[in-house]
């Protein structure tokens, strides 16, 4: 009996060794991916500390003490297929102070996170700057906005050469720069990029 104990222990120890593992093993992701991810934060934070460059207004830029992420996690990072819409229909983008700014629908992009399946319409601008001819929008809400992320939404850019079958990273999801400063206008994501779940990937609102 008592040996017949002593292993019934042994087999839940084993057990729980191999839960945790499995719970830890979850977060073991490819290093390179890792810093890759850390290093763009890094030069995030480098740009916004830049009195030349950064976003901040006046009063943000002396107190601030950087932005603040999520955790990276490659269950963020997911395989997306675009579904091309063929449309040359404009429409006027609603933006932050009563401002728009015309827009095409370009593809729906439908992927699956955290287990289940979503869509969201990916954005092209309409009046682009030189450089950014490529440049695809991917604005979003989700259960986190307005509590530990930007009430207003926050963004993902794509690559219009990726073509139809590309990753939505959410770990580098953004927050646009009227969050920072009144100066600017942002687009707001359309009620259909709304999504139902917590995205803990990316930018936090908290500075």
């Amino acid at each position: 009996m008592l040996n017949r104990l002593r292993y019934s222990r042994s087999l839940l120890a084993v057990s729980c060794w191999l839960i945790a593992f499995g719970a830890c093993y979850e977060d073991i992701q490819d290093p390179a991916y890792r810093q890759e991810i850390s290093s763009e934060r890094m030069a995030i934070n480098e740009h916004f500390f830049n009195p030349k460059e950064s976003p901040l207004d006046s009063h943000l830029f002396y107190t601030f003490k950087g932005i603040k992420f999520f955790p990276i996690h490659e269950k963020y990072r997911v395989k997306a297929s675009l579904s091309l819409l063929k449309t040359d229909s404009i429409f006027e983008l609603p933006h932050s102070h009563d401002a728009t700014k015309p827009y095409k629908q370009y593809a729906v992009a439908k992927f699956e996170l955290l287990g289940k399946s979503y869509e969201l319409l990916v954005l092209e601008q309409v009046v682009k700057k030189p450089g950014a001819e490529n440049y695809l929008l991917l604005p979003f809400t989700d259960a986190t906005s307005g509590v530990e992320t930007y009430g207003g939404g926050r963004y993902i850019d794509l690559d219009k050469t990726a073509g139809t079958e590309l990753i939505i990273d959410f770990n580098k999801a953004y927050n646009p720069y009227c969050l920072y400063n009144s100066k600017y206008t942002c687009p707001i994501p359309p009620k259909e990029n709304k999504l139902p779940i917590r995205v803990e990937a990316g930018m936090k609102a908290e500075l």
